[in-house]
This record gives structure tokens, sequence and C-alpha cells, in this order.
């Protein structure tokens, strides 16, 4: 069987790979100015390259431009709030849908995404598995055909990513965070949806929370 050729990356998308992951590590900190030449020299681009990722970065609301040029965006409260509850809101759907089409395979395929996630973490690489995490999120919402809801929730990814590193950087989510999707996944296993959702709330809850304390201590 034909096996289907993966379109190579362009410069551009590789820099603002690198640029948001830069954002969403911390790398760059809130509120810090990016400066289009250093960005450039760093990354081995063209400024106008670089400018291309500014703005892109700016439709995800990573970076801010004021008169005094482009920056880190600084999150809110309220906004990290907002963007809590628009995750319980979608991914409790995702789960409850899961639960109520559960097979062995699903089950499985949750499983080994859960085990990747452990791994890089017990491993200190914060990074990786902060993809894996995104990889586990998108299987969920596809698997309980939930497109559009996934779309929604990718065009946010860059600050829950963001947000995700700061929590999951901290001991204290690093374990409990890998543990809640445990019990998410025993939910859907069982076919329990309302224990499954019930999981996914206390695991956005519990995220929430840290996510707040830690972007007060920035």
């Amino acid at each position: 069987m034909l096996e289907r050729v993966e379109k190579p990356k362009t410069l551009k998308e590789t820099a603002l790979e690198q640029l948001r992951m830069a954002i969403m590590i911390g790398q760059l900190a809130p509120g810090e100015r990016l400066v289009e030449r250093t960005i450039g020299e760093q990354l081995g681009v063209s400024r106008t390259v670089v400018r291309e990722c500014i703005r892109h970065l700016e439709s995800e609301h990573l970076v801010t431009v004021s008169l005094g040029g482009p920056s880190v965006t600084v999150l809110e409260s309220d906004e990290i709030r907002q963007i809590y509850q628009l995750r319980a809101m979608l991914e409790s759907e995702a789960v409850r849908h899961c639960a109520e089409q559960v097979t062995p395979e699903i089950v499985r395929t949750l499983q080994s995404g859960l085990t990747k996630i452990r791994a890089e973490l017990h491993a200190g690489d914060v990074a990786c598995a902060l993809e894996h995490s995104r990889l586990f999120y998108e299987y969920l919402f596809v698997t309980a055909g939930m497109t559009v809801a996934w779309e929604l929730t990718d065009r946010l990814n860059g600050r829950i990513g963001r947000l995700r590193f700061m929590t999951l950087s901290t001991p204290e989510r690093a374990n409990k965070g890998p543990d809640n999707l445990q019990e998410i996944i025993d939910g859907i296993a069982n076919a329990d949806s309302k224990a499954a959702v019930k999981a996914c709330q206390k695991h956005i809850d519990e995220a929430c929370r840290m996510g707040l304390l830690l972007n007060k201590q920035d």
C-alpha cells in the first residue's frame, strides 16, 4: 500500500512553530518585547519571515502589537478563567460522547497517549509532554465526532498550551494531571459517562486554580 507523502514544512512554518513554542514554554516571557532582528538572527530567517510569524501569533493572541512594538501577550486572570470554562464545556462533551460509544480500541489509544505523557513528564521534558497532550485531546475530540469543537479548541491551543506548560512544570500537576486523565479514561472504559465527565471537570477545575496562581506569580 502506498504511504502518504508528508508535505515538507516551509521556512516560515518551522520558524512559526519555534517562536510559538518559545512563548508557550516561557523562553520568551509575558510582556517581553519581540525584536525582529534579534529573533531573525536566532532562527536564521529574514526579518520579513519574523514579521509574518508575529502577525500570525497576534491572531492567536500570543503576541500583542502596540505603539512600542510587538511583545508577548500578558494573560489576564479573567481571560484564563474563560479559557478554562470553555475547555470544561467542550472537553466534557467530548468525554461524554467517547464514553457512550466506547470500544477497546478507543481505550487502548487513550491509554497509550497517557503513557507517553507520563513518560515525558517523568523525564522532565514538559515540552514533549505538551505535544502528546495535544495529540491526546485531538484524538478524544475526533473520536467523539466533535471535529468543529476541536477546531475551536485548536485555535486556543497556543494559550492553552502556555497554561498547561506552567501547570505541568510544577511537581503537583506533573503527578496529579496524569492521574486525573487516568480517571477520565477509566470512566470512558466503563462506559460511565457521568464518572468520566465528573473526572474531566475536576481535572480542569484543579488546572484552572493552579494556572491562576502561577500567573499571579509571574
